[in-house]
């Protein structure tokens, strides 16, 4: 075989390599392997063809080695590798079928590395003098993972030797590292009984005991400074997301410190009482929990949350660990800040709240704040207790949820009888998409995204019916006019004024009704509106429509007359009305012009 130096200009990855899949982060390690050591093993080439040649000479395919071809070809283009980068390469003449058995047989025969001549080499590393952070450069691994690979090469050969040969498992093995000390691991594991031996959860609470997770609601509450200060020690476990504290007497000091704090802070302002759960002389399930009278942020907070949560949305489709340092700091900056305004915009309880009742600290499970709590049996206030009366002619989430539906078709069918009104429609929807992204700015759901964004944009409710080729021919073929009734109608899919949509920006539902000559009479469901509709609601709309008075009785009767009347004029809620809307005593000259403009429609 002959072995030729060529450059990467001069390969092409052959049809017949068997493996297919790339593995990016197994391609992120073979890269760091390069600019370490070099390529150690040559890739195998066939020879040029006569179509492989072109005016600055060969070309040669790859059927083995296409993850080193790939993996330098990213080193070039990143300029971590010059562009004249040359690649040992062994020529082999073999026809289709022998490139794609010889591929098949490199993957098939190739063997990895036993775990633990890993740990070892990783270990043995570690001892000539290389740094974790060395190591985990050269080898194009993270940091942690380096680190578990380092303490698993440092386990008791005894240990080792078990793992070689299969009596422990890879993650018993792991739980052994909780422990630094090789000949402690093996005294553990001498002294565990039967199956605790190989048990995860015996060998960690034998090294750690029961250890509070560092992650956990009382490490919260006390917080990790607190207790490294205090002189209290961790155990690093290298396999979990969490270490343990194992300083149970610190543990205990700190949490009596932390509760004598806060309740300090709370008495101090305003509340009644600061108790644990230990302290309750009642069952705290039957405890009352007033809600916060307070509530809302002031305008200019509101709008930096506005601002803060659509900064957080850019994060949503990266990862953030693969980010640089300056922008993870930017994200953890940005939720923390969201964190603090959403709680504040949750509301806050009053001074006669705080008054009359306290906060529980919740030591029997997450070490949480309730506030307002109210032992049963406890007077209090009305002024902090008593619930707001309801407005009786409050309208019922469902009827408005069904009036904004009823909103939404009439707006439809008048877009979709407006061609240059809809193009207008639709000039505005995209502008405004990718500005802004909350949804009470605009009476549509046609969004545009960023380049990268894979979320995607399409209309609500809507599938493709073919394919994008089908459908561009199909409308470059079409007349002007009837190119813009085709959009009209599909712009006509996108809009949606409904209370789910637009629950708070009743302005924009009505300015847009307007701007279109919607006359949704025709959608208003009377009978359905009114069988749903409490009673003063009732009373209500057959006053404003006749001017007299409805007597109260079954509700069934006041229903018939109410739509009768009602439908004789075209009423409307106030949810439905625009500036255009008017309406009489029945049979008035107004309602008659209205029934009839609302037939010609």
């Amino acid at each position: 075989m002959e072995q030729l130096m060529l450059t990467t200009d001069r390969l092409v990855l052959d049809t017949n390599n068997a493996r297919k899949m790339r593995d990016k982060d197994s391609l992120a390690s073979l890269k760091a392997s390069i600019l370490a050591h070099g390529i150690i093993q040559p890739i195998t080439i066939r020879p040029p063809a006569a179509a492989d040649r072109d005016l600055e000479g060969d070309r040669y395919r790859v059927f083995a080695g296409g993850r080193r071809l790939s993996a330098v070809s990213e080193l070039i283009f990143e300029g971590k590798l010059p562009a004249d980068y040359a690649m040992p390469a062994l020529i082999k003449d073999v026809d289709d079928n022998g490139a794609d058995e010889m591929s098949l047989a490199e993957n098939i025969l190739r063997r990895s590395m036993r775990p633990v001549d890993e740990f070892k080499a990783f270990s043995r590393l570690a001892d000539e003098g290389a740094t974790a952070d060395d190591i985990a450069l050269r080898f194009g691994q993270s940091l942690r993972f380096v680190q578990g690979r380092m303490a698993l090469g440092r386990l008791h050969p005894v240990l080792l030797e078990m793992l070689d040969l299969d009596e422990i498992r890879l993650e018993v093995a792991m739980a052994y590292t909780l422990e630094s000390d090789p000949e402690r691991q093996l005294e553990i594991y001498n002294n565990l009984q039967g199956y605790q031996k190989t048990s995860s959860v015996y060998i960690k609470e034998a090294i750690a005991g029961t250890g509070t997770k560092s992650n956990g609601g009382v490490a919260k509450f006390i917080g990790e400074t607190r207790y490294i200060l205090a002189g209290g020690k961790v155990t690093h476990d290298l396999f979990e997301d969490h270490s343990f504290w194992v300083s149970a007497d610190i543990i205990e000091k700190l949490k009596a410190e932390r509760i004598a704090e806060i309740r300090d802070e709370l008495l101090g302002a305003g509340w009644s009482f600061a108790k644990t759960t230990d302290e309750l002389d009642c069952n705290y399930w039957e405890m009352k929990r007033l809600t916060p009278e307070e509530t809302g942020l002031p305008p200019e907070q509101q709008a930096r949350l506005d601002e803060v949560q659509a900064q957080l949305e850019e994060f949503d489709e990266v990862d953030i660990e693969e980010l640089p340092e300056e922008e993870q700091e930017r994200f953890h900056a940005l939720d923390t800040e969201y964190d603090e305004l959403s709680k504040a915009a949750k509301g806050v309880h009053s001074a006669e709240q705080r008054a009359a009742s306290g906060v529980i600290i919740r030591t029997d499970r997450s070490y949480e704040l309730d506030y307002g709590m109210v032992p049963p049996g406890a007077k209090m206030s009305s002024s902090s207790s008593d619930k707001p009366e309801r407005d009786p002619l409050t309208i019922s989430a469902p009827v408005l949820s069904d009036l904004g539906k009823a909103a939404t078709v009439a707006l439809a069918e008048a877009v979709e009888a407006q061609p240059d009104k809809a193009l207008a429609l639709l000039a505005a929807l995209l502008e405004l998409g990718p500005t802004s992204p909350w949804q009470h700015h605009r009476p549509g759901r046609l969004k545009i995204v960023a380049p990268g964004d894979t979320s995607g944009t399409g209309y609500a409710g809507m599938t493709a019916k073919r394919s994008f080729s089908e459908a561009f021919e199909a409308y470059a073929a079409m007349s002007p006019d009837d190119l813009k009734s085709a959009l009209a109608q599909l712009v006509s899919g996108t809009v949606d004024v409904s209370q789910e949509w637009l629950s708070s920006n009743a302005d924009m539902r009505k300015a847009t009704l307007e701007t279109f000559g919607v006359d949704p009479t025709p959608h208003f469901d009377v009978d359905g509106f009114f069988t749903a509709a409490r009673k003063p609601i009732i009373s209500a709309a057959y006053k404003e429509i006749t001017g007299q008075d409805l007597k109260d009785g079954k509700k069934g009767d006041m229903v018939a007359i109410t739509v009768e009347v009602a439908k004789k004029i075209g009423w409307l809620p106030e949810y439905l009305r625009t500036s255009a809307y008017k309406f009489g005593q029945p049979d008035a000259p107004a309602a008659v012009e209205k029934k009839s403009r609302a037939k010609k429609k």
